[in-house]
């Protein structure tokens, strides 16, 4: 091989380690932030949304609509390898997101033309099974696998308004709650209740739109809170501008079947298997907080 060969070979190759780099940093050769196509900037709020439902404060004007599209289960049985999403008209979803120095703030609009509520009464009967808003939150953004540790939660929200189940893996079942706690873990769940508080706009189709408006205040905590238990008095982390996290927005769908016929994200996640994100937050898009 001549020199030349090997010059240019050598160029080639640190050129395209300097676009990886760039690639993986979010950012461009000048140094400036850039965004996937599933990132999100989440504008400051100054004054925090009213959770009841609703979606009409001020300040979710200045957030932008991103859409929850993507199949991760779909051909109306959940499967991994049949990806047709939803019949047209009879599912949509959207959200935005806020942020406080205390909170992270979401608005998630869902039209879902049959909701299955089966499992409503027991939050730690697979409520995925039933329709049901899922929140994955990574505050380190650092994209590792979160089972049977904190360093990201996989947060299910029921049709009940009260019930937040996390998915902390099949470890052994508690249970006896730990003294001093309510806790009891069961078939991969616990209740995160303390960390969300959320109310469900046209909760029982009132106006008959089969649209449904989430509104959700989370508290975002770091991977050392205890995974088996809800210490009362656990400090969330305080937000602050530029600060950058992983997450994903994703709907349970079930049908007639009264069991899960899709499920739909907001982050296409590559590969034949797209459910992981339960598991995995390298899956996650990033969530960047601005001014």
């Amino acid at each position: 091989m001549s020199a030349i060969k090997k010059i240019l070979i050598l160029i080639f190759i640190i050129s395209l380690a300097g676009f990886m780099a760039c690639e993986t940093n979010n950012s461009n050769t000048n140094g400036e932030k850039v965004l996937g196509p599933y990132d999100y900037e989440a504008p400051f709020a100054q004054t925090a949304p009213v959770i009841d439902g609703r979606g009409n404060d001020p300040v979710w004007e200045r957030a932008r609509w991103m859409p929850i599209d993507q199949v991760w289960l779909g051909g109306g049985n959940a499967s991994s390898s049949n990806l047709t999403p939803p019949p047209e008209g009879t599912f949509s979803g959207r959200f935005k997101i806020v942020w406080t120095e205390e909170r992270l703030y979401f608005l998630v609009e869902i039209l879902d033309t049959y909701l299955s509520l089966t499992r409503i009464s027991d939050p730690y009967n697979d409520m995925y099974q039933d329709d049901c808003l899922e929140l994955f939150i990574d505050e380190s953004g650092l994209g590792r696998n979160h089972l049977a540790n904190n360093t990201a939660f996989a947060y299910h929200l029921s049709y009940d308004g009260v019930s937040v189940a996390d998915y902390v893996s099949p470890l052994p079942n508690v249970s006896t709650p730990i003294p001093g706690t309510a806790d009891i873990a069961r078939n991969g769940y616990i209740l995160r209740n303390n960390h969300l508080r959320f109310a469900i706009g046209n909760r029982n189709n009132e106006n008959r739109s089969n649209v449904y408006t989430w509104e959700v205040e989370m508290k975002v905590f770091d991977e050392n809170h205890p995974v088996r238990h809800n210490p009362p008095n656990y400090p969330p982390v305080r937000l602050y501008e530029g600060k950058t996290m992983g997450f994903a927005v994703a709907y349970c769908n079930a049908g007639p079947s009264n069991q899960r016929e899709y499920f739909m994200g907001s982050v296409f996640i590559p590969g034949a298997n797209k459910n992981r994100a339960y598991m995995n937050a390298n899956v996650f898009a990033k969530l960047h907080l601005v001014k």
